[in-house]
């Protein structure tokens, strides 16, 4: 096959990038995905992993699906759990979670933000203190989170990031609602609304939940005590409202959603183009090159000078550079070239701007030469010196 180098420089470029990216050490993803499949820090490994021993003998579904698509399977008694960076449900969705837990099911949302129709229905707002206040200067980076509910030893306190836990809720209906959890500042984190005869239980700091504040400490005992106010069913776990319909449906979609492949596929993809770019161009035997034709003029004219000087025609020689030169003069200058006398070698010198001497002495052999017969070649080759210096700038 005429064209396999190309295949083995893109062959040997994809190896060299495999290997590369095996041999580089591993870099953290900090995107905050929330999913039970990502082990990266504000990924959800550890909280999948950590499920089962919280609810013994009940099984976890995850899906990304919707709270009005799963509503046929949800059953009477199982929880629902939702961790996003913000919970907006539309109608549908929120007449799902108020007949579930209206009906005796627990819902357990952990969201910074609530808003949209689920919020104005069981009347609930967060707000974030974060670059607002006095004291933004001032505070410190870590701030603390602690249980405030009845019999609950309200002096352990769990540590995070402040800049990861800076919201708490502002607005709630305190009839229906019990204060589970707050943070250093005193403010709500943690809320239980009753709801019919089950409730909700809302929390507005989700990044707790995730792997490396998980893994942090005694910072898993906060979630765990969180997890317990849900009933001991079976979990529904929904993605869906943070990173929506995100499955690898395709094997397409399974190479993107993994870095090393995706990258190893644009590779791919680009070098192709490359390949395709250059077996575009025609192909052509290559072109001869033509040396253009010499121009001999300068050698015609050398060798018929030649042929009079080695013939001593020195004065047919001198008469042709002569008239050569009044024709530059004429033309040139616009002189009447016909008699040499003193006011045409006065005119000359003006319009030339040479020296008048040097234009007399000029003028005067070439007068000289005119009237001999025959001259020396060493009188040719003083008017052609007087010439070609009177010809030059």
């Amino acid at each position: 096959m005429k064209d396999w180098k190309y295949f083995l420089y893109i062959g040997v470029a994809f190896g060299i990038f495999i290997a590369l990216k095996l041999a580089s050490p591993k870099k953290y993803d900090w995107t905050i995905t929330y999913s039970p499949l990502d082990k990266n820090p504000y990924g959800a490994f550890a909280l999948n992993e950590l499920l089962p021993s919280i609810f013994p003998g009940q099984e976890i579904h995850h899906s990304h699906l919707t709270l009005y698509e799963i509503k046929d399977s949800l059953k009477k008694n199982d929880n629902v759990l939702i961790v996003s960076s913000g919970f907006s449900a539309d109608k549908e969705d929120t007449d799902v979670l108020l007949e579930h837990v209206g009906g005796g099911g627990t819902v357990l949302i952990s969201a910074q933000y609530f808003w949209g129709h689920f919020s104005d229905t069981v009347d609930v707002a967060t707000y974030d203190y974060f670059f607002r206040g006095e004291d933004i200067i001032e505070r410190k980076d870590t701030a603390a989170l602690r249980f405030a509910a009845f019999k609950m030893d309200t002096t352990t306190e769990y540590y995070y990031r402040r800049d990861n836990i800076h919201n708490y809720f502002n607005r709630f209906d305190s009839t229906r609602t019990t204060v589970i959890a707050k943070n250093d500042r005193g403010m709500p984190v943690t809320i239980r609304i009753k709801w019919g005869k089950g409730s909700f239980i809302l929390n507005c700091t989700p990044l707790i939940f995730t792997n490396i504040y998980l893994l942090a400490r005694d910072n898993h005992e906060f979630v765990t005590t969180t997890l317990s106010y849900l009933d001991l069913s079976p979990v529904q776990w929904t993605e869906y409202y943070h990173v929506g319909r995100m499955e690898s449906q395709t094997p397409l979609r399974f190479i993107l959603s993994n870095e090393s492949l995706r990258w190893a596929y644009y590779i791919t993809i680009v070098s192709i183009l490359i390949f395709i770019g250059f077996e575009m161009k025609r192909k052509q035997r290559i072109i001869p090159v033509i040396a253009p034709l010499e121009n001999t003029t300068l050698e015609f004219v050398g060798t018929i000078s030649n042929l009079y000087y080695q013939s001593a025609e020195h004065k047919n020689i001198a008469e042709k550079k002569i008239h050569f030169l009044m024709d530059k003069i004429r033309t040139k200058y616009w002189l009447n070239t016909n008699v040499l006398n003193e006011p045409f070698i006065i005119a000359l010198a003006g319009k030339s701007g040479k020296p008048e001497d040097d234009v007399r002495a000029l003028i005067n052999l070439i007068l000289a030469i005119q009237e001999k017969e025959k001259i020396s070649s060493e009188e040719l080759i003083d008017i052609n010196k007087k010439i070609e210096k009177f010809n030059n700038k």
